[in-house]
């Protein structure tokens, strides 16, 4: 376990220096190499997407994001979402262009709703179509100056016709590995939900350390499952053939 874990801290002290922090470095190294390229990556309600595929669509929903809703480097976007592969090309494509991903809890309504927008500071809300009869035009109205998005089928459709453009690499440079990776949020037991930050150290170590711990390697499959511990965070399926884990931080 020591081991694992001073590997994993050695790993993101190495990305720390070659300003690789982001993790979308990972996907993409695995995209470009022949080995990997065309290993599956994610598994969702029996579709599956390889390494090179998830890049792809990863690089088109960042370009998507940035030319339609002017999303720029280190800006956070909140995201509506359940279970879905949707969650998590969006997810990649915010940090294919050097912008942050805010996970709401789906399950929240109302005031607690709007607290977790109005405190992470974004401009855009990412909405899946199930949860649209929470965002009527009286919530939209206590939260002035904030773009509500409903992701429908024809908004995906646009988002995967685009073309691609890969984000330069200054667009995603860090300076530290404490630097915000995503938010996240607690459940809101003792008031209303407090935002998290996660940091890239936090990741890369929590992505990389159990697969070193456990030995796990290709083709071993990691499988997680939406319990209600886990309070509306989406959760969903990946294969290791990278210790990149498209695993929820919590």
């Amino acid at each position: 376990m020591l081991s694992s874990y001073i590997s994993s801290m050695v790993r993101a002290r190495v990305r720390e220096g070659k300003d690789r922090l982001s993790l979308f470095y990972i996907l993409e190294e695995a995209a470009h190499n022949a080995k990997l390229a065309n290993r599956t990556y994610l598994i969702f309600e029996g579709r599956s997407w390889t390494y090179k595929q998830t890049y792809e669509i990863a690089l088109k929903y960042g370009t998507w994001l940035k030319t339609t809703y002017n999303i720029k480097p280190k800006e956070i976007v909140a995201m509506d979402f359940m279970n879905s592969e949707k969650f998590m090309f969006i997810w990649l494509g915010l940090w294919a262009i050097g912008a942050r991903p805010a996970f709401l809890n789906y399950n929240l309504t109302g005031k607690p709703l709007a607290h977790c927008i109005r405190t992470s500071t974004t401009k855009l809300v990412l909405v899946d179509p199930e949860f649209v009869a929470n965002i009527t035009d009286e919530f939209k109205g206590e939260l002035p100056g904030i773009e509500f998005v409903i992701f429908t089928p024809e908004l995906e459709a646009q988002a995967e016709l685009i073309t691609a453009v890969r984000s330069p690499d200054e667009d995603r440079s860090e300076d530290k590995a404490q630097n915000m990776a995503l938010l996240i949020y607690t459940s809101g037991t003792t008031g209303l939900p407090k935002p998290a930050i996660v940091s890239w150290i936090k990741c890369i170590i929590s992505s990389t350390f159990p697969g070193k711990w456990m030995g796990f390697g290709p083709p071993d499959i990691f499988y997680t499952v939406s319990l209600d511990i886990f309070r509306g965070y989406p959760t969903f399926v990946s294969r290791h053939s990278l210790p990149f884990f498209a695993s929820n931080p919590l």
